[in-house]
């Protein structure tokens, strides 16, 4: 028997209010956005850095930009890590260890985190014009890939 299994056992009414704390912390809207933000800062030359995350992620063929798609092919991979990682962050928010704003916190860092990897790891579709990652020119994009905790807004 688990230890949490037992504290409910010997005093309910202390879970049951625990729970519904947790439950007044987590209405709304609470999200993890990962990806480039609106207001982004801008590559030095004005060129927009969500411009250029919407071209590579989607592919622009008028432009003669192939997918190479660093979020939604993250996200997509490591969800079921993520999902993992949710159950295991939401048991210590359960336990009291931290809030539910602390643990999206935790995981917008981890998937923001992933997403920067998957932009150093692609090589592929190459540029014609060069050898090498794709997505790495001067680090802009890559560094620019953060996460917000909040509402839908």
């Amino acid at each position: 028997m688990s230890k949490m299994t037992a504290k409910i056992k010997k005093s309910p009414n202390k879970a049951i209010k625990k729970l519904e704390e947790i439950a007044k912390q987590m209405k709304g809207d609470n999200l993890v956005k990962v990806g480039l933000p609106k207001g982004s800062n801008n590559y030095p030359d004005g060129t927009s850095v969500i411009m250029v995350g919407n071209v590579h992620e989607f592919g622009s063929p008028s432009r003669g930009v192939p997918e190479r798609s660093f979020l939604r092919s993250t996200l997509n991979e490591k969800s079921g890590k993520y999902k993992n990682d949710l159950k295991k962050l939401g048991k210590k928010v359960l336990l009291g260890e931290m809030t539910s704003e602390q643990s999206l916190q935790i995981l917008g860092l981890m998937a923001s985190s992933d997403v920067k990897d998957k932009i150093t790891d692609i090589k592929e579709p190459a540029l014609t014009s060069r050898e090498g990652n794709p997505l790495v020119d001067t680090g802009h994009l890559r560094q620019s890939i953060t996460y917000e905790v909040g509402n839908a807004d």
